[in-house]
């Protein structure tokens, strides 16, 4: 179990220490932080679980040492960021089994670096390559032609599909699969109706670097070339990926938000839950949209976006009032065209 002075935590953030110095042995929240293990508070609204938590050192804004004279305050400007920063620290790092297992199915044309560990029942195909100190856990599926990069993590039930390549440092969750074929068929008109035609698929899936992607997504194959998910990017669980898809560095996709084909992310793009996004639509840099949305046009840089069809958020939020008022309205309207009426 990783200890830390508070004065080390400091320095790590780069932030100001007021109070007295202590060791830590972990991060909680305020109701369930010990004595020994530093919480955070965000706001004045969290005032007084913060001075009534045992926890001795906090993470909190700049001059709430004034409120909490009896604690450590570590102070910094963001302090999800900087709660972000310190999880890592104290983050579970052992892993019940080390090494490779004999009871791994591992192709001999597969190449495993230094420090990789393998659970039992996973099956790993022809030339496949795991990079060093990558972890695999039990009945995780690696096909053939697979590249998982150094110091990746796939929890169990994992599929890769031949072919698919996973950047350094990626995190699967339970049941993601990557490079299933996407959902294409071309109708063939019949004297019945119509027939549907599946149309084989013949590129990869490849994520790079630092991607991390929740339970149960799955992530298409292209068509051709290649699905693509950017540097950073965060899928959260339940998420659908269509093919040829390619998402840019640093994107949020929350739970339930599903992707058509051939759909371009650009960079810090975040789509709210249950966001549907229409096959061959061009998302710009920055763009949010919010949770729910159907998003049918194109969406330029830097915009905001709710609703279905997505259009302008605020332009959304104002309908939404207008929407509340609409019974009133219809009956002043009503009132209005029987008094024209009665006095015509």
């Amino acid at each position: 179990m990783p200890v830390y002075k508070v004065s080390e935590l400091s320095k790590y953030l780069c932030a100001k220490l007021v109070g007295e110095d202590m060791e830590v042995v972990g991060l909680n929240a305020l109701s369930l932080a010990k004595e020994n293990e530093l919480s955070f508070v965000e706001g004045l609204k969290r005032l007084p679980q913060a001075q009534s938590s045992k926890a001795r050192a906090l993470l909190a804004p700049p001059g709430f040492h004034q409120h909490l004279p009896d604690k450590s305050i570590l102070e910094v400007t963001d302090v999800r960021v900087a709660l972000a920063k310190i999880s890592y620290l104290f983050r579970e790092t052992t892993h019940p089994f080390q090494g490779i297992s004999p009871q791994a199915i591992i192709h001999p044309s597969a190449e495993i670096e230094e420090g990789v560990t393998v659970f039992p029942y996973v099956y790993i195909g022809s030339n496949a390559y795991i990079g060093k100190g990558s972890t695999i856990y039990p009945f995780c599926y690696i096909g053939d032609f697979c590249e998982i990069g150094e110091g990746s993590l796939l929890y169990p039930h994992v599929v890769l599909y031949p072919g698919t390549v996973i950047g350094r440092r990626c995190i699967l969750h339970a049941g993601v699969v990557l490079g299933a074929d996407g959902f294409g068929y071309a109708q063939e008109r019949t004297p019945e109706g119509f027939k549907n035609i599946k149309i084989y698929h013949f590129g990869r899936t490849r994520l790079e670097d630092e991607v991390e992607v929740g339970a149960n997504t799955t992530i298409d194959r292209a068509t051709f070339g290649e699905t693509i998910i950017g540097e950073g990017t965060k899928i959260d669980n339940l998420v659908q990926v269509g093919h040829n898809v390619r998402t840019g560095r640093e994107c949020i996709l929350v739970s339930h938000t599903a992707m058509g084909g051939s759909v371009t992310l650009g960079d810090f793009v975040m789509l709210g839950g249950q966001v549907g996004i229409a096959p061959g639509l061009t998302i710009g840099r920055g763009v949010r949209v919010a949770a729910k949305s159907g998003v049918a046009d194109d969406v330029p840089e830097g915009s905001e976006v709710a609703g279905i069809p997505a259009i302008k958020a605020s332009i959304w939020r104002r309908a939404v009032k207008l929407f509340e008022k609409l019974p009133e309205l219809f009956k002043e309207l009503r009132e209005c065209r029987d008094l024209i009426k009665n006095k015509t």
